[in-house]
C-alpha cells in the first residue's frame, strides 16, 4: 500500500458521509483503492479538504516529503517517528493555514495564543484541540462528533451486511476527557456498487 491508497482509506467514509472535503472525491478515493487509477485525481481530491491538506503538507515539509509520501500520510493519521519531528511552531503554521481555509479567525488567533507546548500534527490534534468541524462548519463541535472523529482502537466482533459490531471505549467528559469502560457500538460499513469499478 502507498500514501496515496492509505490517504484514500480514511478520508473515504468521512468523506461519503459528507463531513469533509468536495463530493466528487469518493469515488476517485475508491478507483484508486480497487485499481490504482487516476492517482492525481486523489491528489487534487485531498488538496480541497478543508482541514486535512495544511497538516499533511508540514509534515512532509519536516521529513523532506511528499505531502502524500506513505510515512506522511501514516503519522498524520496512525502515529510514527515523524511526529517527534513537530514543533510548537508547527502547530501554530497549521493552525494560521486552517483559517485561511474556513477555521474562524478570533477561534485561530485564540488556539494559537494558549497553545500548549508538546503537541503533534496528528489527526487528534485536530480533533481535540482545533476542535472537529470548526474548520469545515459541516458539524458541530460535540463530545459525540469528537468520539466518532478521533482516532482510536477497537475489536470488531461481528459483521452484518453493513453493520460491524466494535467493542470500544467511549469517550467521555467529567471535567476533562477520558475513556469509559468498554461496550459494544455499531458502525456503518459503507459497500460502493459501480458496473465500472466493480468495487463492492
Amino acid at each position: 500500500m502507498d500514501g496515496i491508497e492509505l490517504a484514500s482509506r480514511f478520508s473515504y467514509i468521512t468523506n461519503t458521509l459528507r463531513y469533509c472535503g468536495p463530493e466528487e472525491a469518493a469515488k476517485a478515493f475508491l478507483a484508486y483503492i480497487e485499481h490504482k487509477k487516476e492517482p492525481e485525481a486523489v491528489r487534487t481530491a485531498i488538496a480541497k479538504f478543508e482541514g486535512l491538506p495544511p497538516y499533511l503538507r508540514i509534515l512532509g515539509k519536516r521529513a523532506g516529503k511528499d505531502f502524500l509520501d506513505y510515512d506522511v500520510v501514516e503519522a498524520y493519521w496512525i502515529g510514527n517517528e515523524l511526529l517527534e519531528q513537530c514543533t510548537d511552531d508547527d502547530c501554530r503554521e497549521a493552525i494560521t493555514e486552517l483559517m485561511k481555509r474556513g477555521l474562524p479567525e478570533y477561534l485561530g488567533k485564540k488556539l494559537i495564543a494558549e497553545l500548549p507546548p508538546g503537541f503533534t500534527l496528528h489527526h487528534n490534534f485536530n480533533v481535540f484541540y482545533v476542535g472537529v468541524g470548526n474548520t469545515s462548519g459541516k458539524v458541530k463541535t460535540t463530545l459525540q462528533n469528537r468520539d466518532n472523529c478521533r482516532i482510536s482502537w477497537g475489536k470488531v466482533v461481528e459483521t452484518s451486511l453493513n453493520t460491524l459490531y466494535v467493542e470500544t471505549q467511549p469517550l467521555l467528559w467529567r471535567d476533562g476527557f477520558f475513556l469509559g469502560d468498554t461496550e459494544t457500538k455499531t458502525a456503518v460499513f459503507l459497500r460502493y456498487r459501480d458496473e465500472n469499478s466493480g468495487f463492492s
